[in-house]
């Protein structure tokens, strides 16, 4: 559940980007460590190439909407939610690539649960556990409740942070104290515990160094060092990111 923004004045219409024609980059599909976690991406895309002409889609905690730009430019029915605001944070991205025909906004209270069932042929979310808070209980609710709502054979692609090395943890909550803000990372033994709902996961690990860069250019330079060397000699506990697929 990403965190909500205030919604933005409504812009005259003079003023809306147009609609370009380009396919969306990895850029605008994840905005921020870009390298890092376009791996998720990658290990999804072959996934959803193969799957019928149009699935039904679901994206969890969406924020800006990436994911739903990614499944709505490949001529998939995305629903798009967020806690609340999910048209005005998300709408604009998907103006500009011509999605908004294929996409649905619903502001959704995890709290409350999800109103479907057996209806999603895929959920996706990206950076969402940790904003449910401290309770493991609300945290295993939704993914019970995104399993409920997933078709029979359905996938839940996912990408999440998590607690990573003793390195990270201090780095993140020294950037959380000057924001005033908090963010709860599971680690990689809870986050497996979450999915056990689903019969079939494949989950990996990626990211040790880039989230230490301080402007996009550093975390791409990072993350090639992470991919040649670090990810592949750091144990997956001490990576800061996991990501995969769960099918039910």
């Amino acid at each position: 559940m990403a965190h909500p923004a205030s919604p933005e004045s409504a812009q005259p219409e003079s003023a809306q980007p147009e609609p370009t024609q380009a396919e969306p980059t990895h850029t605008d599909i994840l905005n921020w460590d870009v390298r890092t976690w376009s791996v998720a991406l990658q290990l999804w895309q072959p996934l959803v190439a193969a799957a019928p002409p149009v699935l039904r889609c679901l994206e969890v905690g969406a924020g800006p909407g990436g994911p739903t730009l990614w499944l709505a430019s490949q001529g998939h029915d995305v629903v798009c939610t967020n806690l609340m605001h999910t048209r005005e944070q998300a709408e604009p991205l998907h103006r500009e690539f011509g999605v908004l025909d294929l996409v649905e906004y619903r502001d959704i209270d995890l709290r409350e649960g999800l109103p479907y069932r057996d209806e999603f042929d895929v959920v996706v979310f990206k950076s969402v556990l940790g904003g449910l808070g401290d309770d493991p209980a609300f945290a295993r609710s939704v993914i019970a409740e995104i399993h409920a709502a997933l078709k029979p054979g359905g996938v839940l692609l996912f990408a999440e942070n998590i607690r990573g090395s003793i390195a990270h943890r201090a780095a993140r909550s020294l950037a959380y104290r000057v924001r005033g803000s908090s963010w709860r990372y599971p680690t990689l033994t809870e986050l497996r515990g979450l999915l056990d709902v689903f019969g079939d996961v494949q989950m990996q690990t990626n990211g040790v160094a880039a989230v230490f860069g301080t402007s996009e250019r550093a975390r791409t330079a990072l993350a090639g060092l992470d991919a040649a060397v670090l990810a592949r000699i750091t144990p997956a506990p001490w990576q800061y990111m996991a990501y995969g697929v769960a099918r039910r």
